[in-house]
């Protein structure tokens, strides 16, 4: 009875592909929840409330991505994980900065965030896969 929808599961939760969405999505509700929270509540300057939920949300997503998503776990890697990692994470971060200051000219700024972030998921996960985490 419960045969197919476990392995189901089990197909699922065996490919980084399906975990990376899954660390991703959970990275981008950190981070639209942290800019809502800090610039739509608190009314934090809006380049300074992208920067914090950036950063606060890639921690996350690093260690979840290394160890979970890839499976990465070699300690012996993880100076060059985190090299290759931070050279993508400031082209990322800089493109989120200039697209969200320039596109919230058009468009709510939430909205900008969620534009930067499906562009983004576009290149980063080929990358991760065959350069950052490959085994």
């Amino acid at each position: 009875m419960f045969e197919k929808p476990t392995k189901l599961i089990k197909f699922l939760y065996s490919h980084n592909l399906i975990r990376y969405l899954y660390v991703g999505g959970t990275t981008f509700v950190i981070d639209i929840g942290l800019l809502i929270f800090l610039h739509g509540k608190l009314k934090i300057n809006l380049a300074v409330a992208t920067s914090v939920s950036y950063w606060v949300s890639i921690i996350y997503n690093f260690i979840l991505n290394r160890w979970w998503t890839f499976n990465a776990k070699d300690n012996n890697k993880l100076r060059k994980h985190l090299a290759a990692y931070s050279a993508l994470l400031a082209i990322n971060y800089l493109f989120t900065i200039i697209f969200v200051s320039f596109v919230s000219h058009f468009v709510n700024y939430a909205y900008a965030k969620i534009m930067a972030v499906i562009l983004q998921t576009a290149w980063t996960y080929r990358i991760y896969k065959n350069i950052i985490f490959k085994d």
